[in-house]
């Protein structure tokens, strides 16, 4: 029975360790220096991260620096653990953070109907700037959900469902705490100089700051009541955390392998409803149990939990964050949250200030034309030609590809007559799957050959098609050769190929060997290429490859009794060629690839 992923293995041992070191460092931090708004564990964390990779201590640890894909360096994976299952663990978890005590019915009608306007209206103003400004969608996606709920805590939980790269959560939460400093310097001076009861500032700074810190920060800085309404307001905008994931989930499901289920259980994020499930049990925990001191300590447990495994979680983030990919995207990312960001603080202000002065029905008209000019404004700025053509640009300048991305620019290309050799090796080289993309394949269950599981992502009516493989360490193929050409690259892990000469009909010499590292690519020319294919080291290997069209005949396989990993260069032996019948190999094309309907659900 094979390990669940969600259980780290020996080879994740170091970057677990590395970026838990590192949390667990920014917490005890936070506890014994001063206390201040302007910084968060979280913050603290990703610095250290960062700090430890771009500086020469780097090289005291044996840390690389990344490129699009993390590799090969030891700490790899255990960092990769963390972006997954760490961050998942995290975000089940703040379930028992939410708090509905604090909510009374005008409060909370107030909270939610301009809730309900502003927020949308973030994102729109969030994704017509982002497309202007030639921002990826993915990283657009967190810097709109870290505005519209909980800062670094949504950019966290997004991430995985977006399709953003882990240098993009880095960024994203840069911004968020930017905008948090901006807040605290600037909301209390702006609720003084219009004369705002301090109550309504505080559900002010509840549903404007994105930070749960910060925000109940400000809402103190009102006085009165102001630091028990910002709590209350923001705890409303931390329940809309699950819905905003199951949102992401629904809408952003381009590039997945079709055949997924099709309800609403089969797109939803399995952590979310964990999620779900400790929000529940913390109003009845609530109601049952009070301020009683066990559930008070197991309360208390929890937020230590929280802030350790988001510590650990943005720790591992800094340690992929590289000061030139922050530099590339840093200016344009901050201009798209800070349009998010007074989106959000200007129209809650104006609702709020109206409504508590009695103009209910004016402040209902300004909510409802802020949001109108939002979506109108994302409408114009994000019709499909426009995506399209902006996504063609980054390809033709080079940009890296996410699955979702590559998938779109074939389907253009098809559409085009331009899916030819020099697009071919152009798109394999810049594809670059962004966090979650590859966990189909990891889970799929169907082989492509002993050791080796498979999904197609995407097949085009030319007959090609973008697949991936996932081979278990040590797998070795047979000798064979593949019913279609093949450009590939290994993205996680490290391949040996060898090649093969047919002498005549029984004999065949050993051509080649060689190691494919890390984003190198490799090709295969159809029936007449006979090759081995080894997965080397201990760790599963994925590789990307575009493969097409069929030629109409099953692949061949060479049956020996040699061992070809034993050969040396040149050296000659016997065999028989017969049919490859493995899944895939048979010349019945990439469809075998594609999951049956209830057997795939995203993680």
């Amino acid at each position: 029975m094979s390990r669940p992923q969600w259980v780290p293995e020996r080879t994740d041992a170091l970057g677990i360790a590395l970026a838990a070191v590192l949390g667990l460092a920014s917490v005890g931090l936070v506890r014994v220096l001063p206390a201040s708004p302007f910084f968060s564990d979280v913050l603290i964390a990703l610095v250290l991260g960062a700090a430890l990779l771009n500086t020469p201590l780097r090289g005291v640890l044996g840390l690389k620096l990344p490129g699009q894909d993390r590799e090969p360096d030891s700490f790899a994976p255990g960092l990769r653990f963390c972006g997954k299952w760490v961050l998942r663990a995290g975000i089940i978890a703040m379930g028992l953070k939410v708090q509905t005590s604090l909510f009374g019915g005008v409060q909370l009608a107030l909270i939610a109907g301009v809730g309900l306007v502003a927020l949308p209206s973030a994102f729109f103003v969030a994704h017509a700037l982002g497309a202007l400004l030639g921002v990826r969608r993915p990283l657009v996606d967190l810097l709109a959900g870290g505005t519209m709920i909980c800062g670094a805590s949504a950019v966290n939980a997004i991430a995985p469902i977006s399709g953003a790269h882990r240098e993009e959560q880095g960024v994203a939460i840069g911004v968020m705490f930017l905008f948090s400093v901006v807040a605290l310097v600037c909301f209390h001076p702006i609720a003084l100089s219009i004369d705002l009861d301090p109550g309504f500032a505080g559900i002010w700074s509840g549903l404007a700051v994105n930070d749960l810190s910060s925000a109940i920060a400000v809402g103190a800085q009102m006085g009165g009541t102001g630091g028990v309404m910002s709590a209350a307001a923001k705890s409303a905008r931390v329940l809309m955390l699950a819905p905003t994931l199951v949102a992401f989930a629904l809408i952003r499901r381009e590039g997945r392998p079709t055949g997924v289920g099709k309800s609403i259980l089969d797109q939803l994020p399995h952590f979310v409803l964990g999620y779900i499930a400790l929000a529940a049990a913390r109003t009845l925990g609530d109601r049952l149990f009070g301020s009683a001191p066990a559930w008070v300590s197991f309360l208390r447990a929890d937020r230590f939990v929280v802030d350790l495994t988001m510590t650990t979680v943005s720790a591992s983030i800094g340690l992929n964050l590289g000061l030139r990919s922050l530099m590339a995207s840093g200016g344009r990312a901050v201009a798209v949250g800070g349009g998010a960001a007074l989106t959000i603080a200007s129209l809650t202000l104006g609702m709020i200030t109206l409504a508590s002065r009695g103009a209910y029905g004016a402040s209902a008209l300004v909510g409802v034309i802020g949001l109108g000019t939002a979506a109108l404004g994302h409408h114009l700025a994000t019709s499909a030609g426009k995506a399209a053509r902006a996504l063609r640009l980054r390809f033709e300048q080079g940009s890296p590809l996410a699955l979702a991305e590559a998938t779109s620019v074939l389907d253009g290309l098809e559409t085009d007559g331009a899916l030819d050799d020099a697009a071919l090796r152009k798109i394999i080289r810049q594809l670059h799957p962004a966090m979650g993309e590859l966990i189909p394949v990891r889970q799929s269950p169907l082989q492509h050959g002993a050791g080796c599981r498979w999904v197609t992502f995407w097949e085009g009516k030319s007959g090609w098609a973008l697949v991936a493989v996932c081979r278990e360490p040590g797998s070795v193929t047979p000798i064979h050769a593949h019913p279609h050409r093949l450009l590939g690259k290994a993205v996680e892990g490290t391949l040996e190929e060898l090649t093969f000469d047919e002498l005549d009909g029984r004999h065949f010499a050993l051509r080649s060997r060689q190691l494919l590292g890390h984003n190198e690519l490799f090709e295969t020319s159809g029936l007449a290429a006979l090759h081995v294919v080894r997965a080397v080291g201990d760790l599963p290997v994925i590789d990307l490859q575009l493969r097409g069209p069929e030629v109409g005949t099953p692949g061949r396989r060479l049956r020996t009794t040699v061992d070809p990993l034993a050969l040396a260069i040149g050296a000659t032996f016997e065999g028989d060629l017969e049919v490859d019948d493995r899944p895939g190999h048979g010349g019945e094309g990439a469809s075998v690839g594609r999951p049956p309907p209830d057997d795939t659900a995203l993680p």
